[in-house]
């Protein structure tokens, strides 16, 4: 699992995806900045953390909370290779673009031969 698969992911279920830095001017029209939070080396795996940064509006709250709903049930697709780590943040009011903001943090493990011993004999 990669950035880029879960930017074709989401993109392909209609949701309007940016990187960090690609979404200008006021929020119009709900969208997700999707970031990589790095990743976490725990023996022979790692985990790589990635963060849907979802904004939404300031003039329509009310729709919020069903917009992050479709936007989990669009991730689940993707179980379980990537996992919620850490489920809907706290909503804030973001005044720079207009607009309500959330985030979800998911996660995906994966093996490495980093801090393993190679065993293989030649």
């Amino acid at each position: 699992m990669n950035w880029k698969r879960i930017y074709d992911h989401i993109s392909s279920g209609g949701y309007d995806v940016y990187p960090i830095g690609g979404h200008k001017g006021a929020c119009k029209t709900p969208y997700i900045v999707l970031r990589d939070n790095g990743a976490v080396l725990s023996q022979s795996l790692t985990g790589r953390e990635y963060e849907l940064l979802l904004y939404y509006p300031m003039d329509r709250y009310a729709e919020f909370e069903d917009y992050i709903s479709g936007v989990k049930r669009a991730m689940n697709a993707l179980f379980p290779v990537l996992r919620l780590a850490e489920d809907e943040q706290p909503h804030y009011l973001d005044d720079n673009v207009e607009a309500y903001m959330t985030s979800l943090i998911y996660v995906c493990y994966q093996q490495h031969n980093i801090n393993r011993l190679n065993l293989e004999r030649n």
